[in-house]
This record gives structure tokens, C-alpha cells and sequence, in this order.
């Protein structure tokens, strides 16, 4: 039996957590929450399955100091990129696996050198691993785009691109003051109204990807598009005035030598915003070489909500993830570098009572 440590009880959270307590080879040990008017329920309670007896607290050090296995890390890492790798070296020093999603985790020596030495530093003093990882980045680009590469016999251009709709997305602090929606174009207090932050949300999965298929980065370009609504919006994370943006593209270009990646992320707040863009939801990958190929992937293909399926697909990953990151040895790991893992279904069971 696993022990696990749900760290975090947002959308995607709340899911993960859900599942690990319907699964009969994981133990839920402790539940990290930020909202002190969550901390002393129970987890089951929490989520809806039921109590369960582990009760959720907002105390970091008494969840640091639960004895587990491994840590499903889910704190906002885009909005605290110092805390939250505080907590990810602190818990993998404690000697817990840690296993993380966001953009900030994907590749951390894309980002910094200083924090990819904190997490191989904490690794080493705990004999813990931590891999990085989500749905996208963390999955589509790093893990399906090397695949197709096989089918190839010369690479100039691969583009991978997202295209959602997150106006059923509830997090306002995402939204809003980390994406910028409901702001007008020239407000530069959101943090991705910063070209070079909106772009390192991506270099890390353009990195992963690079490595993956053998190629050296060059350069890399980060860049932001914006588009205004011309109408007020209510979407579920609240209220965006007329002549605010409404649409976003952001991502980076990188110069491989004889190829180039590109990396992107296309949100609307409204279908009909930015008609000029491109307007199929779901994840593409474009290759453009000897063949070409395009590869469209659907999340909630059965008329379910894109975004929130979406979001269940990362905590899946995640749990999916967890016998290759315990059976690793001590280090910092990313997809490309992870022994290959895929779900198993036979160990799902009903959830505890």
C-alpha cells in the first residue's frame, strides 16, 4: 500500500484526491489545504465520497513532517514559484517522493539553474524523487509529439498548440490575475501581461521536447497576443467588462538549427472572440517535414467540459505516475528522462468508506 499526501484541493486537487481514495493500492495519509475554512474536514467529506478519517489541515509543517511514500503536489506554482519549490525541497528532503504539476515544474532548469540544484540537492538528502508533469505542458507536447517523430525522416517545423474555451474554468486567481482576463490590454499587473513570464510557462515543455527528439536549442522567443471583448462576459470566474481581454495566445518559438518548435496556448473567454485564430478545441501537433502529419487530441470528446476534463486528465497523470517515480532511483526527473508508465486500471476499486 502507497501512502499519499494530497498536497492542494483546487479543481484539479479535488480530483486527484477523489480518485486516490477509490483506489485500493494507495492510503491517503494527509491532505494539504490553503483555505483555512477547509483545514479539520475530512478528506472523504471534502471531495464527496464520504468520511474517511484523514482530515485536511492548513499547517505545512505538520504535513511535512506526515509520514508518506509520495506527495501529489499541487499548489499554485505560477502565482508562488519561490514557495511552492520551497515546499516541493522541503517535503523532498523529509524523504517523500514528490510528484508535481505546472508549468514551473515541467523542466526546472529551463527556468532557473538554482532551482533545478534545490530540488537535485533535496533529492539527494532524502533519498527522494520528484518528477514534474500535467496535461499540457506536461504530457502532449513532451510524451505524444516524440512518438509520431518516429514516422519521420526529416523535421522542419513542429508546432504544438492547445485551443480551449475556459469560461467554465472557477479560478478566479488563475484567470484573472495570473492570465490577465478582465484586465485591458495594457495593464501590466497580471503576471502573463509579462511576455518573458508568459513565455517561460512553456520552455519548459519545449525543452523536454528538444531533448526528446535530439535536438539543441538555439534560441527562444516568447510571445503574447491579446484580443478584447466587445461585450461583457460572465463566466465562472467572474465578470469581464467590455473592451477587456477576452482571448490569448502565448508561447514560444525555438530556433533548433534545421528545426524550429513551437510551443502555444490559445484561451477564449467566448467562441466568438479572435475569429481569425485557430478555433478547434483540443491539443494539435503539426509536423511539417518528410511526411507531414497533424495529430488532433480531444479531452471530454463526449460533449463533457473540456476544461474540467482537462483538469481530471492531469490528476490522472499524476496518479498514474506514481510506481515509476517510487521505483526511481534518488534524483530530479522529467518525461524524457522517466522510464515509461501507463495506467493501471485493475487496481481501481470502490472508494474507501
Amino acid at each position: 500500500m502507497t501512502r499519499v499526501i494530497q498536497w492542494a484541493t483546487g479543481v484539479t486537487g479535488m480530483m486527484s484526491l477523489r480518485h486516490v481514495l477509490s483506489r485500493p493500492d494507495l492510503e491517503l495519509v494527509g491532505v494539504r489545504v490553503y483555505d483555512r475554512a477547509k483545514a479539520g474536514i475530512d478528506a472523504g467529506t471534502l471531495c464527496g465520497t464520504g468520511e474517511v478519517g484523514i482530515c485536511a489541515t492548513a499547517d505545512r509543517d505538520e504535513i511535512i513532517g506526515t509520514e508518506a511514500d509520495i506527495v501529489l503536489y499541487m499548489g499554485k506554482v505560477e502565482t508562488d514559484i519561490a514557495g511552492c519549490f520551497a515546499d516541493v525541497c522541503d517535503l523532498l528532503a523529509s524523504g517523500k517522493n514528490v510528484i508535481a504539476t505546472g508549468s514551473r515544474f515541467i523542466h526546472p532548469r529551463s527556468l532557473h539553474a538554482s532551482l533545478a540544484d534545490g530540488i537535485d540537492n533535496a533529492c539527494r538528502a532524502g533519498g527522494s524523487s520528484f518528477l514534474g508533469l500535467g496535461l499540457y505542458p506536461g504530457f502532449f507536447g513532451e510524451s505524444l509529439t516524440p512518438i509520431l517523430s518516429r514516422l519521420t525522416g526529416r523535421l522542419g517545423r513542429v508546432s504544438v498548440r492547445e485551443v480551449l474555451n475556459y469560461s467554465s474554468y472557477a479560478s478566479h486567481d488563475l484567470i484573472f490575475n495570473a492570465m490577465g482576463f478582465g484586465h485591458t490590454p495594457d495593464d501590466t499587473t497580471p503576471l502573463l501581461a509579462n511576455p518573458e513570464y508568459a513565455a517561460s510557462a512553456w520552455i519548459g515543455s519545449a525543452t523536454v521536447l528538444a531533448q526528446s527528439l535530439g535536438l539543441t536549442i538555439r534560441s527562444v522567443r516568447g510571445f503574447r497576443h491579446v484580443v478584447t471583448t466587445p461585450r461583457a462576459l460572465t463566466v465562472a470566474a467572474g465578470e469581464i467588462p467590455a473592451g477587456t481581454v477576452g482571448a490569448m495566445r502565448f508561447g514560444v518559438e525555438v530556433d533548433c538549427g534545421d528545426t524550429t518548435l513551437s510551443v502555444e496556448h490559445l484561451t477564449r473567454m467566448a467562441d466568438d472572440l479572435a475569429p481569425d485564430w485557430p478555433k478547434k478545441i483540443g491539443y494539435e501537433a503539426t509536423f511539417d517535414g518528410e511526411p507531414s502529419m497533424q495529430l488532433h487530441l480531444v479531452i471530454g470528446s463526449h460533449g463533457a467540459d473540456h476544461a474540467e476534463q482537462g483538469c481530471l486528465a492531469t490528476a490522472m497523470h499524476a496518479i498514474n505516475a506514481i510506481p515509476a517515480v517510487i521505483g526511481a532511483a534518488p534524483g530530479l526527473y522529467d518525461l524524457s528522462t522517466i522510464a515509461p508508465f501507463v495506467a493501471h486500471w485493475t487496481t481501481c476499486g470502490a472508494p474507501h468508506s
